[in-house]
């Protein structure tokens, strides 16, 4: 690898580390559209949809992993929650990662901007959080939609935090710092199956991969630090932001 290219692998993870703590995402969002984009800014060789979704898996099974070692300390954490929708998207994840070597190029870059698209449309309806009951949630609908949400976001390497986000907190209305807490960890189980299945089907370059994961893992229990003295409306606006940035990068 060059250096400028390791440079910029490595600072692609740091980034994504940093806001998968931050708001309780993998990163994939913005990471997936950085890796195709950036390195043919700075005339580096670029990374084909399918390796930039393999790279994408890997980075956020390793920022999942270093946030959630945090994230299950905090009094907000479910493990009923986790379990019910993470143990869906494990399911979901498999399969999508399984069902991307069916399409091409474009069509992943299609499926990732649908999935932009509605957790943003989800993200500006404003809901009242009911206040928490831990032993409330609904498991089949967890697992249903974790399970469809692992499927699309499978297809394109990404953990789905992005749109279990505003899901928790439109559809199940519940707190953004239990939100925040949770969607992280249930990224986790879910970027399992899309990161053996992609490691297994040679779409992971591991010297790439150290240098994003590097970065991802240092600064994703950054992240999450500094996202306890953010308030939930900058962390919703944050997430929003991305979103919209992630859908211009790959449209245009």
């Amino acid at each position: 690898m060059e250096i400028i290219n390791i440079v910029i692998i490595l600072l692609i993870g740091v980034f994504g580390g940093f806001i998968s703590g931050l708001v309780g995402i993998g990163g994939a969002i913005i990471i997936y559209p950085a890796i195709l984009i950036l390195p043919a800014l700075f005339g580096v060789p670029t990374y084909s949809a399918y390796i930039a979704s393999g790279l994408t898996s890997s980075q956020v099974f390793f920022s999942t992993l270093s946030g959630s070692l945090k994230a299950i300390k905090k009094d907000e954490f479910s493990p009923k929650l986790v379990m019910n929708m993470g143990g869906g998207m494990i399911f979901g994840g498999i399969i999508g990662a399984l069902l991307a070597n069916l399409f091409n190029a474009t069509f992943i870059n299609i499926i990732y901007i649908i999935i932009a698209i509605t957790a943003l449309i989800l993200m500006v309806i404003k809901v009242k959080p009911r206040s928490e009951q831990k032993g409330s949630y609904r498991p089949l609908l967890l697992i249903t939609i974790g399970a469809l949400i692992g499927i699309f976001s499978g297809i394109v390497g990404a953990g789905g935090a992005f749109i279990i986000i505003p899901i928790l907190l439109v559809i199940f209305k519940l707190p953004m710092n239990t939100v925040v807490a949770n969607s992280i960890v249930i990224a986790f189980l879910s970027s399992i199956g899309a990161f053996v299945v992609k490691l297994f089907q040679g779409f992971i370059p591991i010297e790439d991969a150290m240098f994003l994961i590097i970065g991802s893992i240092v600064f994703a229990p950054i992240g999450l630090k500094v996202g306890q003295k953010v308030s939930n409306t900058i962390q919703k606006m944050i997430v929003s932001i991305l979103i919209i940035i992630a859908i211009i990068q790959l449209v245009f």
